[in-house]
């Protein structure tokens, strides 16, 4: 991350204060309280507002501070610490915004511009009842009408976050034109005043599992009547184009909800399981407990790494997000939901209590964090969208294997910009620079390629359990097999994209990716120099990594490794740092 927005990280952790206690800006007693009688947390997103964080929504061409993608992971992770049913609103205001800012034309980029400085909310209203994310079925229904400057609109969107209370909706609908074709086109509508225009209803909130206060409800139009050019945005590509390079960007920002959340889950049951008494020693003493939080602590840090090589894609390596964005949304979230319940056995019957202490908000994270793998696409279409990938993946990765690559300093260069700790200054792309296929292209996966080519690589790197290069050898075997059963899949039996098969390839490849990741970011932390108070990632980190990540590694457990990890873990906790490779600081 950028020095300025590391810099802007510690302002925000400095002004949101200590959770814990009550005159903090987002306080766990206050947010419990609220989730417990399901209110819509108005009140801490206008703390959001006076502190400036809507301007980080903003482009700063329209006079605000969006900037690097990177800063907006990691407000993101801030501000889900501490609540996220406050900061999901707030995450859906910048998805129903991104596609104005990728295509809307000037006028709706400055309306739009102007509700959300004055704090208004946005939302992406793709779905309906009758479809769920099946969005081609849409029926949400627009006609135009004989003057030929207004438009009709009719239909329903239900499941949408910010639904009732969002200023703005940015909504897929189906445009009927004389003639009898059918398109999907965008609209950006503002809602009206309350009771101002019978023809838009806010459909009711729903009664959810998790984010309680969050406003998860709908909008229904009948004979809705505006202004063509006031809430069409331009077609310069279909308007299925734009919303999938949309959700490429903000499948990979939602991994700041799944980090943030987590590092509170982990702090908390590191301070009571330090402290707690049990058979004479602490919790921590107990070397099952101790296992589960040092593993625990591992994947953190290892999602941490996926989630800065996938943000910094988004500005560095546009073309490629139609690989990396699914392994982002599927791998991190089902991971971190992992070590939600590692946890919940660490602090035994206490995680399952509703209190009003600190402590109680173990309970609360744990259910909103399960929420982050059904937005922007679940699981399921995640994995869908990167098995359609495979086919053009394997045979460039196979040759990279087999022959090398010319470009081979060019894939280290990009893998180097990814992953190590310290990084340049970079904006957002322009929608021409997304795509809906990587054509066949991954780079950082042809850089670990590459780099595995060199002779001798890591031969010499040795641990206290054995040698890291055996363990990389043994992911290489796993890669080199997971090529072979795609090339079997997709170019030899020629099986659809779709069969249970091609989605198992695909959680496959998405694991391999985060583990041949964390192996070329641990080589570059060999290179660097670096004495940021951050943790590095050493032998330990890699190796409890890699076994977490791909259990059929067949890496050893160690409980001298488990020691090292959680002594670091709670060094963490003592300086008020955040679980990151960042030097992050944390306000608790």
């Amino acid at each position: 991350m950028h020095a300025e927005s590391l810099k802007l990280a510690a302002q925000w952790e400095q002004e949101l204060g200590d959770p814990r206690q009550s005159d903090a800006l987002l306080c766990f007693a206050d947010t419990l309280r609220e989730d417990e009688a399901e209110v819509f947390p108005q009140h801490s997103l206008e703390q959001l507002r006076r502190l400036g964080l809507f301007d980080q929504l903003v482009p700063s061409r329209l006079g605000g501070q969006l900037q690097e993608p990177e800063r907006i992971l990691t407000l993101s992770r801030i501000l889900s610490r501490r609540d996220l049913s406050t900061v999901i609103a707030f995450g859906q205001t910048l998805l129903g915004s991104l596609p104005i800012w990728l295509a809307g034309s000037p006028a709706q980029q400055a309306a739009h511009a102007r509700s959300l400085r004055a704090g208004g909310l946005a939302c992406l209203a793709l779905t309906e009842r009758a479809h769920g994310s099946d969005i081609l079925s849409t029926e949400f229904r627009v006609e135009a009408e004989a003057d030929g400057q207004h438009l009709r609109i009719q239909g329903e969107k239900w499941l949408i976050n910010n639904g009732s209370r969002g200023a703005s909706a940015t909504v897929l609908a189906c445009q009927h034109h004389a003639d009898g074709r059918k398109e999907l086109v965008l609209l950006r509508l503002s809602r009206p005043e309350p009771d101002a225009d019978p023809s838009w209803h806010s459909l009711p909130k729903n009664a959810t599992h998790g984010i309680r206060g969050a406003d998860i409800s709908g909008f229904a139009l009948q004979d809705h009547r505006c202004l063509a050019a006031d809430v069409s945005l331009p077609r310069q590509e279909p308007a299925l184009n734009l919303v999938l390079k949309t959700l490429q960007i903000s499948r990979i920002l939602c991994a700041g909800f799944s980090l943030g959340a987590t590092d509170t889950l982990l702090r908390l049951t590191l301070e009571f399981a330090s402290q707690r008494q049990l058979y004479g020693k602490t919790v921590t003493q107990i070397p099952p407990a101790r296992a589960k939080l040092a593993h625990s602590y591992a994947r953190l840090l290892c999602n941490d790494l996926l989630a800065q090589a996938c943000t910094r894609a988004i500005a560095r390596l546009p073309a490629e997000l139609s690989v990396l964005s699914p392994i982002c949304k599927y791998q991190l979230p089902v991971s971190c939901e992992a070590v939600a319940r590692e946890l919940a056995q660490v602090l035994g019957a206490r995680h399952y209590l509703r209190s009003q202490d600190a402590l109680g908000m173990f309970q609360k994270m744990a259910r909103d964090l399960q929420v982050v793998s059904l937005f922007d696409g679940s699981t399921q279409v995640n994995l869908g969208l990167l098995a359609a990938q495979l086919r053009q993946l394997q045979p460039t990765l196979l040759q990279c294997w087999q022959e090398g690559s010319s470009a081979r300093e060019a894939l280290l260069e990009d893998a180097r910009a990814l992953l190590r700790s310290e990084a340049a200054a970079c904006d957002w792309p322009d929608s021409k620079d997304l795509r809906l296929s990587s054509q066949g292209q991954d780079r950082l996966m042809q850089a670990y390629l590459v780099w595995r080519r060199e002779p001798g690589a890591c031969e010499g790197a040795v641990s206290e359990e054995g040698t890291v290069a055996s363990a990389l050898h043994a992911l290489d075997q796993r890669l080199q097999q997971c090529l072979s059963e795609i090339e079997q899949h997709f170019w030899v039996q020629r099986l659809p994209v779709d069969s249970c098969a091609a989605q198992q390839l695909a959680v496959d490849y998405a694991r391999l990716w985060s583990a041949c990741a964390l192996a070329l970011a641990w080589s570059f932390a060999q290179e660097s120099s670096s004495t940021v108070a951050a943790p590095r990632l050493d032998s330990d980190l890699l190796l409890e990594g890699l076994r977490q990540t791909l259990p059929d590694l067949r890496i050893p457990a160690c409980e001298a490794r488990d020691q090292r990890l959680l002594e670091a873990a709670l060094s963490c906790v003592k300086q008020r740092r955040l679980f990151s490779l960042s030097p992050l600081p944390a306000a608790w």
